[in-house]
C-alpha cells in the first residue's frame, strides 16, 4: 500500500523534505522526490508538515502532527536566537535542549515523537524548524541515552563490542576506554528531550547547540575571550558521541562552551555536512556568548562589511 502522496506539479524540488526524513526514506529524482526506501518510511507527517508547498500527503497519518504556528516563546530566547543567527550569519538556526522529568513538563506546541529516533536526528529536525518532545522510550541510540542520563550503556557497547565491531577501535579494550570517557549525565537525570529551535522556547533550555562552519566557531571561541582575554578554550571531544556526548553532556555538567568536529552517528543519521560542526552552549553562557559577539562587531569596523547578507561576521576574515 502507499505510503505517500507526492504531487510533482506543485513540488519546488527544495530537498527539506529529503533532509528531514528521519529515516532516509526519500531521495531526490527527477521529476522531485521519491519514497525510494518504502520500509523505512514510518508515516510520521514529518515531510508533510514541514513542506513548503505542500505537495506531500501522508495517505495513512500516524497521530502526529507539526504545528503550523510554533510554541509561544520567551522574548529572552527568541532575541538571543536572533542575535546568534544575526552575528554569525548561521544558515540554520540556534537549537535548544531541554531535559524533562516527565510529559506534563512539556510545554503545548512541542510534538510527542511516536518512533524511535536519535538525539542527533532530533537537533537536526530542530535545525529545519521542527519542534519536538522525545520520550526516553522513542530515543533510539543506547549510547546517546546513556550520555543523556536516561538508562545505563548496554553491556555490549559499554565493554567495546559494538563499537570495536564497527570498526571504530583497533581493540575490545580500547573501544571500552573510549566509551567510559564520553561524558554522562547521572542515570534518571530525565525522562525524555524537547529539542526546538532556540526562538520557540518558553521554559529555559539547558543547552543551546549551533550547527555552524568552523570560522563561526571560531568567532563564539573570540566572543568568549573578549572581555578578559583568557583562559584559552579548551575542546573535549572523541569522535563519538558528538550530538549527545560532546555539545550536551558536557556542557550542562562543566558550565562550559564545548566544541565538536562531529561523529559517525551525527554525519550519517544526524545528517551533520562535512563542513560543519557542533558548539554546545549551556544556559548560563548564552548572554556571554552574544554579549561577545556584539562586542566583537563594534570593536572591530571591518566586521560591518559582508562577504554576503546576513553574515557579518565573515568579512572578519576576509581576503582583499
Amino acid at each position: 500500500m502507499a505510503k505517500l502522496n507526492i504531487d510533482s506539479s506543485e513540488c519546488t524540488q527544495c530537498g527539506i523534505c529529503i533532509d528531514i526524513c528521519p529515516n532516509n526514506a526519500l531521495e531526490l529524482r527527477d521529476v522531485g522526490p521519491e519514497l525510494m526506501h518504502p520500509e523505512l518510511c514510518t508515516e510520521c507527517g514529518v515531510c508533510e508538515d514541514q513542506c513548503p508547498s505542500r505537495s506531500i500527503t501522508v495517505l495513512r497519518r500516524q497521530q502526529l502532527s507539526m504545528p503550523g504556528a510554533k510554541p509561544t516563546a520567551d522574548l529572552q530566547w527568541n532575541a538571543a536566537s536572533e542575535q546568534m543567527v544575526s552575528l554569525l550569519g548561521l544558515a540554520k538556526p540556534p537549537v535548544g535542549i531541554c531535559l524533562v522529568k516527565s510529559a506534563s513538563d512539556v510545554p503545548p506546541g512541542f510534538v510527542t515523537m511516536d518512533f524511535p529516533i536519535r538525539h542527533c536526528v532530533s537537533i537536526h529536525m530542530a535545525s529545519l524548524g521542527a519542534a519536538i518532545f522525545v520520550p526516553a522510550q522513542q530515543h533510539a541510540c543506547s549510547a546517546g541515552k546513556a550520555a543523556l542520563g536516561i538508562s545505563e550503556l548496554p553491556d555490549k557497547v559499554k565493554s567495546g563490542k559494538v563499537p570495536y565491531m564497527h570498526g571504530l577501535a583497533s581493540t575490545e579494550p580500547a573501544a571500552a576506554r573510549t566509551m567510559e570517557e564520553i561524558p554522562k549525565l547521572p542515570i534518571g537525570t530525565c525522562t525524555g528531550t524537547v529539542v526546538a529551535p532556540l526562538a520557540c522556547f518558553k521554559l529555559p533550555p539547558e543547552v543551546v547547540v549551533l550547527t555552524c562552519l568552523p570560522k563561526q566557531a571560531m568567532w563564539v571561541a573570540n566572543s568568549l575571550l573578549f572581555e578578559t582575554g583568557g583562559p584559552r578554550i579548551t575542546a573535549n571531544f572523541a569522535g563519538m558521541q558528538a550530538s549527545c556526548g560532546d555539545v550536551t553532556a558536557l556542557p550542562i555538567l562543566t558550565g562550559s562552551v564545548n566544541f565538536s568536529l562531529g561523529c559517525y552517528g551525527c554525519r550519517s543519521a544526524g545528517k551533520l555536512k562535512d563542513d560543519e560542526m557542533y558548539v554546545g552552549i549551556p544556559r548560563a553562557r548564552i548572554e556571554e556568548v552574544v554579549s561577545g559577539l556584539q562586542g566583537l562587531r563594534r570593536a572591530m569596523g571591518k566586521l560591518e562589511r559582508t562577504q554576503r547578507p546576513g553574515n557579518p561576521m565573515e568579512a572578519g576574515n576576509r581576503e582583499e
